[in-house]
């Protein structure tokens, strides 16, 4: 177990610590020291900066002498009562020994009383809480008995009901089933008959389109026919407009071979009967252009 710091180890380390010049912190005596924790050495290091102040003003109320030669009589005065409290401390080591046992049986007493009576106070505590949960308990299972007393009889009550409701509805039941039955029984009728009026109509359809295809198949071959009668028209109106563009060409040739005749013949009379049969030639080239034939 490590030893706790003493007084005398603090005062010293931050004596060291001020002669070097720093200044003296929790940390740093801890740290000077290598052990004790802060809780212990902060309030040590307070007393310590509380006897400084008196250990100045001592120092100050010397008679003049040389700072080094005050410095060292302060030093020897430091030891000395080093020295004497250590001396003290050793005088009364024993003595505290003593009184630290004697308190420490005391505190051991002290503490097995109190542990006792805290124990036959737990017990008393707990003694109290089971008979408050025995009486809660014991008030709860009443009231739990009441309650299931009632729930018995609305169990009772609902049985009752449900018996009722359980025979309503097998009546209701039977009642639909021989609906059911009697509406199946109907449905089969309407089926069968719908069935009949499907296949009437499934042959009236099939002798329909039986007569569309006949209907089809002679309407194709009279239009086919058609197709072929349409087809020589045309080539006979076709052969006869070339037949009607021949004439027209040999009836033009010969209204200019006529009007070439005209020509020779008005060409060939007296000057005084020209204009005449100039006239006539005329007339008798319209004559042929309204006889040539047309397309």
């Amino acid at each position: 177990m490590a030893r706790g710091v003493q007084e005398t180890e603090v005062f010293e380390a931050a004596d060291t610590l001020l002669g070097a010049g720093e200044r003296p912190t929790v940390e740093r005596v801890r740290l000077r020291l290598g052990r004790g924790s802060p809780n212990t050495i902060g309030p040590l290091l307070d007393a310590w900066w509380a006897q400084l102040a008196a250990r100045v003003q001592h120092r100050l109320t010397l008679p003049a002498v040389p700072e080094d030669v005050g410095v060292a009589l302060a030093q020897v005065w430091e030891l000395a009562l080093q020295a004497g409290r250590t001396l003290a401390e050793a005088d009364v080591a024993p003595e505290r020994t003593a009184l630290a046992q004697v308190l420490a049986t005391v505190d051991t007493r002290l503490a097995a009383e109190r542990e006792a009576v805290a124990q036959a106070q737990a017990a008393q505590q707990q003694a109290t809480a089971e008979a408050q949960a025995a009486t809660a308990a014991l008030a709860i299972s009443e009231q739990r008995a009441g309650d299931l007393s009632s729930q018995v009889g609305q169990l009772q009550r609902h049985l009752e009901d449900a018996g009722q409701r359980e025979a309503a509805q097998r009546t209701q039941l039977q009642a639909a089933l021989t609906q059911a039955e009697q509406e199946r029984g109907t449905a089969t009728r309407e089926r069968e008959a719908l069935q009949a009026h499907l296949r009437q109509s499934e042959d009236r359809a099939y002798t329909e389109i039986d007569r569309l295809r006949q209907e089809l198949k002679a309407t194709k071959t009279q239009l086919s026919t058609q197709a072929r009668e349409h087809a020589s028209v045309l080539r006979a109106a076709e052969q006869a407009q070339r037949a009607a563009e021949k004439a027209q060409q040999v009836a033009e040739r010969a209204s200019a071979a006529a009007q070439a005749r005209v020509h020779a013949l008005a060409a060939a009379a007296p000057s005084k009967a020209r204009p005449p049969k100039k006239a006539a030639t005329k007339k008798t080239a319209t004559s042929a252009r309204r006889r040539a034939p047309t397309t």
